[in-house]
């Protein structure tokens, strides 16, 4: 089966080569799926994309959106979970982009590629 790389890929493989940002002091999300809202901490942050813990574990779904008190709501997509901990990918919207310039500010580089 013959398969083409579209922008799509390229896109994800840029977000996925970004550095990720540890942060020291955890930030609190709430994030919505199928109409729940599951209340938890952003762990990590990169480009377009954050790794989150939640208090209670997600059932298994793809579109999710993130409530933060200073940045306001992010619209994304959930990449992977595991449990309590997921992988988020969300589109550089002006809510994302203050989300991701506010940890950016206090986070700490972990060396690594965001895993999401």
């Amino acid at each position: 089966m013959n398969s083409k790389i579209g922008p799509e890929h390229l896109r994800d493989f840029e977000r996925r080569r970004s550095l990720r940002f540890v942060l020291p002091r955890e930030e609190d999300i709430v994030l919505t799926a199928a109409g729940q809202e599951y209340r938890g901490k952003l762990e990590d942050v990169s480009i377009g994309g954050a790794k989150l813990r939640l208090t209670d574990e997600l059932p298994a779904l793809s579109d999710i959106s993130l409530a933060h008190e200073s940045a306001g709501v992010i619209e994304g997509v959930c990449m992977w979970h595991d449990g309590e901990s997921l992988g988020v990918s969300f589109d550089l919207t002006d809510p994302a982009l203050q989300l991701i310039s506010l940890c950016l500010r206090q986070g700490v580089p972990s060396g690594t590629s965001h895993a999401a």
